[in-house]
């Protein structure tokens, strides 16, 4: 049979999970014969006729069907035609728009990243940018949200906006040309150590398997012993991708996953023998976020004794789900069927109480991948005082404040800045930030969080300066997990 491309399904909820479905076409017009459905047919006539005030058909039809699908299972949705295309952006690698990543602090709009090699790098934003206006509109204020942004600055690739930006205590303005923005799947890849890569993959997209070779290619040439996989936060994406890079760490004709639903029969997944990264050792971390595709890469890992999982238990989001796109631009997708590892476990959670909170269900209705080696998070130098500074959104606000006074050196390397911002200057800076803003600090608050949020704000610094890479590099020296890792490796090669 053929295999249909499979991705996963990005639920509306806090945290950015996937579940993998497959995408398909459906006919109609034989169930619209059928008396039950001529019922809903007549019922939705006839509330749009007699209801006592005017309401839009599409609307109701709309409504109806949003709601038949939610109650099915909590991840069976519709898709209105408007939104499709959203939706479906981080999967298929790229939109069109200028290529910033930005956030809200207060009423302000600032930029976080000017994506490498995208329109607004080659216009001039810089991170740390205040955004003001869009052709004239003002883009800052109360009110505004993420979408009313988006709406400014995305837009059909080849068409200008003018941005204009607050720098510096001054106002710049400058003409974009939208383009087409590639979405990397990896936010860092680097060595470890002299033997050890490290890989953070963010999701699964279409392009994933060819941005991993790439990034980890340099690496091969110094001979590395072992990689590891940071699957933390990777809500899923395609399957088509996790099963190739899964395929790069198995001998052939191994399972990799397997789907099998009532009106769909088992389809197996298999490894090849064109494995280049069979002899590495391999590590690999999730967390409560990791799930979908990320679940069948780790799953079939570990079932094979390929890898050691480290970190905490993964979400548990093992349904397939087929996307049917309609005439007029909508789309619904319905669970199909479930997969399983290679041993057989069904990797999805209990529906019974299903939440957003990850710790809500009992143990044994979780689902998910128990890691090998749990390692829990470092939750030490989490005080009232620092998540009162992040709620606040001091910590980002002190970020830029700190970046724009001293660290604005056109040719200031990472090198440079790991010399020049130490923890205590970093943290001296933070301290007088707060005098600032007249705010109290309890002291023994203060050296309980001091590690932390020197880390923390070192780690943002250089992403606004740098990228990605550089955040993590500094992150992954304090990191639980990661250390870990690199502990367990030096035990084993004495």
């Amino acid at each position: 049979m053929s295999r249909k491309a499979i991705v996963p399904l990005l639920l509306a909820v806090s945290m950015a999970m996937g579940l993998v479905l497959g995408f398909g076409l459906s006919g109609g017009e034989e169930s619209n014969r059928r008396p039950e459905w001529e019922k809903i047919n007549q019922i939705l006539q006839y509330v749009e006729q007699d209801y006592v005030d005017t309401i839009s058909r599409a609307k109701l039809e709309d409504e109806a069907i949003s709601y038949l699908l939610q109650r099915l299972d909590p991840h069976s949705f519709y898709i209105k035609e408007d939104k499709l295309g959203s939706i479906n952006e981080s999967l298929n690698g790229g939109f069109d728009g200028i290529g910033i990543q930005f956030n809200f602090q207060t009423d302000t709009v600032y930029v976080i990243k000017a994506i490498p090699g995208g329109p607004a790098e080659a216009a001039g934003l810089k991170a740390g940018d205040r955004l003001l206006k869009a052709n004239g509109e003002v883009i800052a204020g109360v009110g505004k949200s993420n979408e009313d942004v988006m709406a400014l600055l995305k837009g059909e690739s080849g068409t200008e906006v003018s941005v204009t930006v607050l720098r510096n205590g001054a106002e710049m303005s400058f003409d974009v040309v939208r383009g087409t923005i590639a979405l990397s799947s990896v936010d860092a890849a680097y060595m470890l150590n002299d033997t050890t890569i490290y890989l953070k993959l963010d999701r699964f997209a279409k392009n994933t398997f060819d941005e991993f070779n790439e990034a980890i290619a340099p690496f091969l040439t110094q001979n590395p012993t072992s990689i590891v996989l940071d699957l933390r936060g990777n809500g899923g994406g395609f399957l088509d991708a996790a099963v190739s890079i899964a395929d790069e760490f198995l001998k052939a004709d191994l399972v990799i996953t397997y789907t099998e639903g009532k009106s769909r029969p088992r389809t197996e997944y298999m490894s090849t023998s064109t494995g280049s990264l069979e002899n590495l050792d391999l590590s690999i971390i999730v967390d409560g976020y990791s799930a979908s595709a990320s679940e069948i890469l780790a799953g079939a890992m570990q079932d094979h004794g390929r890898a050691v999982v480290y970190g905490k238990r993964s979400y548990g989001k093992g349904l397939v789900q087929e996307q049917n796109e309609w005439a007029d631009g909508s789309a619904t997708r319905l669970t199909v069927a479930r997969y399983y590892t290679p041993v057989g476990r069904s990797i999805q959670r209990s529906y019974d109480g299903f939440s957003e909170d990850l710790d809500s269900l009992e143990t044994e209705k979780r689902g998910g991948i128990v890691p090998d080696i749990e390692v829990d998070r470092d939750t030490a130098g989490i005080t009232w005082l620092y998540a009162e500074l992040v709620h606040r959104g001091w910590i980002n606000e002190f970020v830029y404040e700190f970046r724009d006074a001293h660290l604005l050196e056109d040719e200031l390397t990472f090198q440079g800045f790991e010399a020049e911002v130490s923890d205590s200057s970093i943290l001296v800076g933070m301290r007088e930030f707060l005098g600032a803003k007249a705010f109290a600090i309890n002291e023994s608050e203060w050296s309980r969080s001091q590690a932390k949020m020197s880390v923390r704000l070192r780690a943002l610094l250089a992403r606004s300066l740098f990228t990605d890479l550089e955040y993590y590099m500094i992150t992954n020296r304090a990191d639980p997990a990661v250390q870990r890792i690199i502990e367990a490796k030096k035990n084993r090669d004495v």
